[in-house]
């Protein structure tokens, strides 16, 4: 009787011990993936947004059509940050502009914006500019760029280091190194 009584205590202790190792090892295990987390998103970032469209028609009358494949907002710094993304610009008078880059910031109070990467700004006519990146300054409605710009429309090709777009005045200045070539078509 004594071997059965020492017997069962000592099967309930090691029940016991194997029940503790398991409920460690599960306790263990559900926190093992918290820390293991991959932390993609910055503390600063208080909206992450895929497949982003946005329209905004801005005081000057001008419309505002932005598609991103992700869009980052940071409030306190009134900022979009936006991976390749495209905009639409539709003028007051219905002239459009499409601006295409791997990268860009939106200043959400200013509506200024910066893209960069493969830059490229269309005309509703099919004149091009591409660069590697562009300002968009909205009190002027201008686009500047301080890189190398390579303008094309129709049979001519004008590159030049600079460049200013008025928006406003329809008018282009490049401000170095201009050079152009022509091509009958």
């Amino acid at each position: 009787m004594m071997k059965s009584k020492k017997k069962k205590v000592f099967i309930i202790a090691i029940l016991l011990v194997v029940l503790s190792v398991a409920a460690i090892l599960a306790v263990g295990v559900r926190k093992a993936p918290e820390k293991a987390v991959l932390k993609v998103m910055s503390d600063r970032v208080d909206l992450q947004v895929k497949d982003v469209r946005f329209t905004d028609v801005g005081s000057s009358g001008m419309t505002w059509e932005i598609t991103a494949d992700m869009a980052r907002y940071q409030k306190d710094e009134n900022l979009v940050l936006l991976e390749r993304l495209k905009v639409r610009l539709v003028m007051k008078d219905g002239r459009v502009f499409v601006m295409n880059g791997d990268r860009g910031r939106l200043n959400t109070k200013s509506h200024d914006m910066e893209i960069e990467g493969k830059v490229s700004v269309v005309s509703e006519h099919g004149e091009r500019f591409t660069t590697e990146r562009l300002h968009y300054l909205d009190a002027g409605n201008r686009i500047e760029t301080d890189r190398l710009v390579v303008m094309e429309s129709g049979s001519a090709r004008v590159s030049g280091v600079g460049m200013i777009l008025s928006l406003d005045e329809k008018k282009v200045t490049l401000l170095s190194q201009v050079r152009a070539s022509s091509w009958e078509k």
